[in-house]
């Protein structure tokens, strides 16, 4: 399928918006790899319902902007890395994201379900926004967990065709997830509370969760005890009329 015309001005343009206001430049391989990644969700989604947004243009700013807007607040790599196509092509063009690691969050033979990753993405569901934050940050490791089949199938199917190895996606319930990481957010999961409190046992010690938040007020005023909340900022997203804000909190133990 090809990409809509118009779509990739859009994107860019979006992207620009992005980076004024403290996002990391995409470099142009990766544009492609997230318009690619566009046009197997509008694929996908005509068959298996995995959003309910059927426009593509509008897919721009509701998935791929709307997710890459917490680019800017992703960790260091802190895991072994290696080569990789789209990781190469980003260096080329004069992008400082060179490397990317094989997605096990360690090295290729440590066990994905104890596993200690750069980003771990709760309740994915058709990959947002995992799948964007992986196709700019290759020099980090994901840890994507949905629990419905059809959207980890979905899933699967990008990282293969779009030859991303810096994702593990794992099918099951947040509650049964051993695996830890120094970045735990998610997009649309629960309310700010329960999901500090889910990604309590899930984030390192002196890690970060982000909460993405509709309206700062949605924030509890005293954040849980094991948590510092270090910023709450508001966000732009282009294309988008409701408010936005994302929370930065700082998980301690003791």
């Amino acid at each position: 399928m090809k990409t809509g015309a118009g779509l990739p001005d859009r994107l860019k343009r979006g992207l620009e918006v992005l980076t004024s206001a403290g996002m990391p430049p995409v470099c142009a391989p990766a544009q492609d790899q997230l318009l690619a990644l566009l046009d197997l969700l509008h694929k996908w989604n005509r068959v298996y319902n995995l959003t309910a947004v059927r426009d593509k243009s509008k897919m721009v700013e509701r998935h791929l902007l709307d997710s890459l807007v917490m680019s800017r607040w992703l960790p260091a790599s802190r895991t072994t890395s290696a080569p990789n196509i789209i990781a190469a092509a980003c260096a080329a063009s004069g992008n400082s994201a060179a490397t990317m690691n094989d997605g096990t969050g360690a090295s290729p033979t440590t066990n994905a379900s104890t596993a200690i990753f750069d980003v771990m993405d709760i309740g994915t569901g058709a990959g947002l926004p995992v799948l964007p934050l992986a196709i700019v940050r290759p020099d980090l490791s994901f840890l994507s967990i949905e629990s419905n089949g059809k959207k980890t199938r979905f899933q699967q199917q990008v990282l293969l065709e779009l030859g991303i190895n810096n994702v593990r996606v794992a099918q099951q319930r947040v509650e049964s997830v051993q695996a830890q990481a120094h970045t735990v957010l998610a997009r649309a999961f629960t309310a700010p509370a329960d999901f500090l409190r889910i990604a309590e046992s899930l984030c390192v010690d002196q890690g970060t969760v982000l909460v993405m938040l509709g309206q700062a007020e949605k924030l509890p005023t005293t954040v849980a005890p094991n948590y510092e909340l270090i910023e709450l900022v508001a966000v732009d997203v282009p294309g988008t009329e409701s408010a936005r804000h994302v929370a930065l909190c700082r998980r301690q133990v003791g």
